[in-house]
């Protein structure tokens, strides 16, 4: 039983740390798009600030978040791609971009 608790925690956990990081994605970008006059914009902005200010916290899931994006972009760009167009890479060439300008180019917090 025990085995099978292991092999169950093996194959949820990448998901769980996938799940955990897209969910406070979705609190910045409910911040960002109410902004801070409404209550839910100025609380989803205060909490996606605290949880992001914890790396050790923060880590795991961004990089299986890189992982994942990886392994997508693979897929798409070989000849096994299950969709017939070239949005798929666009898309997610676009996404890399963001996320790596951001993290390059982006503006410094203190405490970092």
């Amino acid at each position: 039983m025990e085995s099978i608790v292991r092999v169950v925690r093996f194959i949820a956990l990448p998901f769980g740390y996938l799940v955990f990081v897209v969910a406070i994605a979705a609190l910045s970008l409910a911040a960002w798009l109410l902004g801070d006059r409404h209550e839910l914009g100025f609380f989803s902005g205060r909490l996606a600030q605290a949880v992001w200010r914890y790396p050790e916290v923060t880590r795991r899931g961004v990089q299986i978040a890189w992982l994942a994006w990886a392994v997508m972009l693979v897929i798409a760009l070989s000849p096994v791609d299950p969709l017939a167009t070239r949005w798929d890479e666009v898309v997610l060439g676009a996404i890399g971009f963001v996320a790596a300008w951001r993290r390059l180019f982006g503006e410094r917090r203190v405490g970092r």
